[in-house]
């Protein structure tokens, strides 16, 4: 069976990602194929709406297949490029959709996966989401948009969930901006079938959705924005030691194994993102840091560690936030001249 399914259901257009054994992960393929779909549906009168769920019980999608990339980066790192091109595009496409977008998003939606979920109209969380950006942990950044979702969500807020890779619960979500709406398990079991009767999406969401349980980043909201009320990362990690709190201190820890660089390299991007006025121009800068990961040390040595070998001791180049100078950011982030990202 088909890793990626669409079909039209009355005058849904429904995109189901189908590799549940992979937790539906994204490959070129189904890119090209929910691309493909995007495209036809836009002008097509028949299509009133579009929706996008994931197969299984465990996930919307883990995000894109970065094991792939591990394989083919360093003998292909022109394919590999052209694959998170290709995304990106799909990115910015579903961000300037102009029919309802509607993305369930159940169980794991990280990475890749949010970049088809929260650029959409209508983004919809269950009791069993669990919506992250984990790119830092594998020397990589926030990317698919992400910087520039995390750059609008709450003062500090953003900055902490891009860089530490947190998870955020359903609350979070809506809290951050990656979600619109929550509606309890059993109820959003049957948004689907009674979006392909006629529904209307807003007056759905209105019935059905509930006020979620307070997440952490609402009930520490104000504590992080203190942590990040500044533009050194070194002092951002002093402020949060000197919090004290078992948050911090939880916060400390999954900053600490972090991938220098790519701290560095995520924080300079949130700042970029502050004087862009669209999705697509953190798309630009963010497959500039693609180019160069490919070429460099940190991705591999990130996916190695987590997902190879699973030893969790990924050894980072360089090993210390100290040793991340200035120009090593900037290079991350070099010109790629003819060969830059344009919508």
């Amino acid at each position: 069976m088909s890793d990626l399914i669409v079909q039209q259901h009355g005058d849904v257009g429904v995109i189901t990602l189908n590799r549940p054994n992979a937790l539906n992960a994204l490959s070129h393929a189904m890119v090209d194929g929910m691309t493909d779909a995007l495209k036809a549906w836009a002008d097509d009168d028949s299509i009133r709406c579009v929706l996008i769920d994931g197969a299984g019980e465990r996930a919307f999608c883990a995000g894109g297949d970065i094991q792939a990339i591990y394989e083919n980066g360093r003998k292909d790192p022109v394919g590999s490029l052209k694959f998170w091109r290709d995304e990106y595009q799909l990115n910015a496409m579903i961000a300037n959709y102009k029919k309802p977008y509607i993305a369930l998003m159940h169980g794991f939606t990280m990475g890749g996966g949010v970049g088809v979920s929260a650029h959409g109209s209508h983004r919809i969380v269950t009791d069993s989401s669990i919506i992250s950006m984990p790119e830092v942990g594998i020397g990589f950044l926030p990317d698919v948009g992400g910087t520039w979702l995390l750059h609008n969500a709450p003062k500090g807020v953003g900055a902490y969930y891009g860089i530490s890779g947190a998870r955020m619960g359903p609350d979070d979500a809506i809290f951050l901006n990656f979600a619109d709406a929550y509606v309890p398990q059993e109820t959003f079991a049957t948004i689907k079938d009674r979006l392909i009767k006629g529904a209307d999406i807003d007056d759905l969401l209105a019935e059905v959705s509930q006020k979620p349980k307070s997440g952490e980043a609402r009930l520490h909201q104000t504590a992080i924005a203190c942590w990040f009320e500044t533009d050194n990362v070194e002092q951002v990690l002093a402020n949060i030691e000197a919090d004290g709190s078992a948050f911090a201190q939880g916060a400390l820890k999954l900053l600490k194994r972090q991938c220098p660089l790519s701290v560095k390299s995520t924080f300079y991007a949130l700042q970029k993102a502050a004087n862009f006025s669209s999705v697509e121009q953190s798309l630009q800068l963010e497959l500039r840091f693609c180019a160069a990961s490919l070429q460099g040390e940190n991705f591999y040595e990130g996916i190695r560690a987590a997902i190879i070998d699973k030893d969790r001791n990924p050894q980072w180049a360089p090993a210390s936030l100290a040793e991340v100078s200035d120009k090593m950011v900037k290079d991350m982030f070099a010109p790629l001249g003819d060969n830059e990202l344009v919508f």
